[in-house]
């Protein structure tokens, strides 16, 4: 199996996950802060709305979107987990074609990213990118759960 090919699998489980989760939110939690500055089921669900589109400049022509790239204008327009769900899948399906056609000669390229200060990531790290953030924010769902109450963790 391509590399490619694997992420564009954990990528695609990833969502799932994540959209399963998200759902089993109460509705009338789901907006819920579980304490300062920490973010909803809903804003979790915002970011990977729009997220993939923010990678897409990335693995197209090696651009790093800037702040007021069009992916961030519509976060706030997926106002609940259901818009924001059929958002991540749509732009989950286009960054998955995108990632199942990059080169392989291209994986060791690398490029400079601002997180952390600014690090170097090889486009084989940068093309599982989409898929850390959706288990990044996978498991601050689970927590909220936790937080109210469902020990399970769907």
């Amino acid at each position: 199996m391509r590399y490619q090919d694997q992420v564009v699998r954990q990528t695609q489980k990833a969502l799932d996950d994540i959209c399963r989760a998200a759902l089993a939110v109460a509705d009338e939690k789901r907006d819920w802060k579980p304490g300062g500055e920490a973010r909803s089921a809903l804003g979790q669900m915002q970011e990977i709305a729009i997220s993939a589109g923010w990678l897409m400049p990335i693995l197209s022509d090696g651009r790093f979107p800037e702040d007021d790239d069009p992916a961030f204008e519509h976060m706030r327009e997926n106002d609940t987990v259901d818009k924001c769900i059929e958002a991540a899948r749509s732009s989950t399906t286009e960054i998955c074609q995108a990632i199942a056609q990059f080169p392989d000669a291209r994986l060791e390229d690398e490029m400079r990213m601002p997180f952390g200060g600014g690090i170097t990531m090889t486009f084989a790290e940068i093309l599982g990118l989409h898929h850390w953030n959706m288990v990044y924010h996978l498991g601050q769902i689970n927590q909220i759960q936790l937080i109210l109450g469902d020990k399970i963790m769907h």
